[in-house]
């Protein structure tokens, strides 16, 4: 009962979304220097030609991972919570000798099928077949690492999940710089390759610790035992394929790869580096979703705590951003790449909306209605596809950022009309009440930063800055001990110098 307790307190998810935030703070510090040193030995066409090589492999990853790694998730903490030891041994063995037979699945399609993917991918005639090749090695570190990582976010080790966030990013800046001054284009695919198994083996080395790494990879026992697992992800793969296949869309019709390269870091501005909040919503939220998913009042109370969480973090981050971009792009990228400005601001609302959404949006996937997501995720697509590509040949990148904001609205708004008359989940009248101020204030952030000179723009940016932190130092400090407790500091040291 105290657990339970403990994980439906605001100080659980505020603590748990700290620690990712921060861990993805640090992350992002690396990445930091990663991203100067990559742009200026790749440039744009690199980072375009770079997230090309990344969407073949995602589209690949998404056809045969079976969906594994996603329901492991669930089932490893509904064992974790009902069952025993012996029956998370055994269900570990199951989903790591289906991982090995995803990754051989995988390297054999992007092996054998280059060619294809060559002529799909590169339609101008580009030849980049023996780097296609050489990335199924790639592929198939996917599927190891993503079981591993599943393991222990059903074990609720997040404490080490965030530790392998860290050492991931340092052994990726440590591959790829050497291997791109040495090899400039050529040395994409050898860092994916080294970057992908130096991860999969971080995760190998923490997980065999709790239970050691079999396989039965010619047991009929275990690969039934497996199939029930495989059938319900069968729509979260084919959810993965549409989703990676709308993204190679939008970069065929994006077409030139310095486009793709500017479009990605837009993107990337504001769901990588903004979006460091939300991964403590599938690393811890959806773990604690799956182990409620039958209680309709628990989970409502879960879903509408994480919305309050998310988008208090968020706002002032998303104002911050928007604020100083064209100094985050410089300190980031480099200044090559200030055209894609317009474009961040304009889709600063789809990370704004993502953070209500998404919590809403596990719901499905906690409950085991993998076919209702497949839908949404379909829906979603052609939406993305359709609105990305009406925006850019209308207002080029910047009509890409208003699409991608328009895109977050119609999801949000189909997921809480379709979820709330399929499971009853509602927003409640207290997290409207925290969404609104939040809103206002970003979108009159994004109005000053677009049409008022710079000094203006400043002031009057500060000034929603501050009042949203005030906002969400207010709502969040009753609810959280450790903020009552730096308040309580602040006002005493205050006190004491008066």
């Amino acid at each position: 009962m105290e657990r339970r307790e403990q994980d439906d307190s605001y100080g659980h998810v505020l603590k748990y979304t700290g620690i990712f935030g921060g861990v993805q703070g640090l992350t992002i510090l690396v990445a930091l220097l990663r991203n100067k040193l990559t742009t200026r030995l790749l440039g744009e066409a690199g980072m375009g030609l770079n997230k090309r090589f990344m969407n073949i492999a995602e589209v690949i990853n998404a056809w045969t991972n079976f969906g594994i790694s996603f329901y492991a998730v669930q089932k490893i903490s509904e064992i974790y919570e009902e069952g025993t030891d012996d029956d998370l041994r055994r269900f570990t063995r199951v989903i790591r000798t289906w991982s090995v037979w995803s990754a051989l699945l995988a390297f054999g399609i992007c092996f054998f099928f280059a060619a294809w993917f060559n002529d799909y991918y590169f339609p101008s005639g580009e030849h980049h077949r023996p780097e296609i090749m050489l990335l199924a090695l790639f592929v198939a570190s996917m599927p190891v690492e993503a079981v591993e990582c599943a393991l222990l976010k059903g074990l609720r080790r997040l404490r080490t999940v965030a530790l392998i966030e860290v050492l991931s990013a340092i052994s990726t800046l440590l591959f790829t710089i050497p291997l791109y001054f040495a090899f400039g284009l050529r040395g994409i695919v050898f860092s994916l390759v080294l970057c992908g198994w130096a991860t999969a083996l971080i995760h190998l080395y923490f997980s065999v610790r709790i239970y050691r790494y079999r396989v039965s990879l010619f047991s009929m026992r275990v690969i039934r035992e497996g199939w029930p697992l495989i059938r319900i992800g069968i729509p979260y793969v084919l959810a993965g394929v549409a989703g990676a296949m709308a993204t190679g869309e939008v970069f065929k019709y994006l077409g030139d790869d310095s486009v793709v390269g500017l479009y990605s870091v837009g993107y990337g501005l504001m769901v990588t580096y903004a979006g460091m909040i939300f991964k403590a919503v599938d690393t811890d939220f959806f773990p604690r979703l799956s182990s409620i998913n039958h209680d309709t009042r628990r989970l409502n109370h879960a879903i509408n705590q994480q919305v309050d969480v998310c988008v208090l973090l968020i706002a002032p981050v998303l104002i911050v951003f928007v604020l100083f971009m064209p100094w985050v792009i410089r300190l980031l990228y480099d200044s090559r790449f200030l055209p894609v400005v317009p474009m961040s601001v304009c889709a600063v609302f789809y990370m704004f909306f993502r953070a209500v959404s998404v919590p809403i949006a596990y719901t499905s996937l906690a409950k085991g209605d993998s076919w209702l997501f497949l839908i949404m995720e379909c829906v979603y697509d052609v939406v993305f596809v359709v609105l990305l590509c009406l925006g850019y040949a209308y207002f080029g990148l910047t009509g890409a950022g208003i699409a991608l904001s328009l895109v977050a609205l119609f999801d949000l708004l189909m997921i809480s009309t379709v979820y709330g008359a399929y499971y009853h989940v509602h927003l409640r009248l207290r997290t409207l009440r925290l969404i609104l101020p939040q809103a206002l204030l970003l979108a009159v952030t994004v109005g000053v930063c677009l049409y008022l000179p710079t000094l203006w723009k400043y002031v009057l940016g500060f000034l929603c800055l501050v009042l949203s932190a005030a906002f969400s130092w207010r709502c969040l400090s009753p609810e959280v001990p450790v903020v009552q407790r730096i308040g309580q500091f602040l006002r005493f040291g205050n006190h004491k110098h008066n």
